[in-house]
């Protein structure tokens, strides 16, 4: 999955008619072009790291997890409460809210999993 989202972000794969620009939401803000490309990109990394550091049940795969969900949690509400009043924006706010509630059951879910390890780091 990260091998994609980075070959997407380098390669501007995407959704949607040409005319749309390329664009990424990181911590709460939107990104447009080669700027949304790094951002891409960036999280794509942070994906797969933790990805192979969970499948390794190393604990910093899992604490880098936990950070990034925190992160698209935080991005989540950062966004909406920035583009709530924002026309253009209504459809990308209800979207972004309807994801919220998953987004947080996912982040409990690797917490709750994961607590043993957070623990007791040899386990």
């Amino acid at each position: 999955m990260g091998g994609f989202i980075l070959v997407r972000a380098i390669f501007a794969l995407r959704a949607g008619a040409p005319a749309v620009p390329f664009e990424d939401v990181f911590l709460g803000v939107k990104f447009y072009g080669d700027h949304a490309r790094v951002t891409m990109a960036l999280q794509a990394i942070i994906f797969a790291a933790f990805a192979i550091g969970i499948l390794m049940h190393k604990r910093w795969g899992l604490i880098l997890a936990l950070l990034y969900m925190a992160q698209v949690i935080i991005g989540h509400v950062i966004f909406i409460a920035s583009n709530l009043g924002i026309d253009s924006q209504r459809i990308h706010v209800k979207i972004a809210s309807i994801e919220s509630p998953v987004v947080l059951l996912i982040a409990l879910y690797i917490w709750y999993r994961g607590r043993p390890l957070l623990r007791h780091p040899s386990a």
